[in-house]
């Protein structure tokens, strides 16, 4: 009986490892990254990423460099921040007014790198917002 129930355990977790590494149809093997951009293929095909090319969206900044800052790495004109920025911006926020508990407009500003930075790219986390201003 021992063996029957080590047996029927055993198909099942080989079988659950072998449907862990499909995605959408197409087969990957977890761990692995054909591409080298340091993320594994199975992330890159959930994601919509090319798994066999380091750079899907062409913009010279590699898969693996666009996951782990936020960036949309199928869109070339979005790219990781100069500072190390997170891109958080969800895509859905519409600006309902400047009470408390309100979303507030966008608003963009020039970081410290000289890059336009928008206020929603900092959506769901606390920051303190240090201005100042020189005539």
């Amino acid at each position: 009986m021992s063996h029957i129930s080590f047996r029927l355990v055993l198909s099942v977790v080989l079988m659950m490892a072998c449907d862990a590494g499909s995605t959408d149809g197409e087969d990957c093997l977890a761990g692995h990254d054909s591409d080298g951009d340091g993320v594994d293929d199975c992330v890159e095909l959930a994601a919509g990423l090319n798994p066999e090319v380091p750079d899907s969206d062409g913009d010279g900044e590699s898969d693996g460099d666009e996951v782990a800052c936020g960036s949309n790495g199928l869109d070339p004109e979005e790219q990781c921040f100069a500072c190390g920025w997170m891109r958080n911006d969800p895509g859905d926020l519409v600006s309902t007014g400047t009470d408390e508990g309100d979303v507030i407009a966008n608003i963009v500003l020039i970081d410290q790198c000289q890059e336009e930075v928008s206020l929603w790219d900092f959506a769901q986390e606390y920051h303190i917002l240090w201005m100042t201003a020189a005539w």
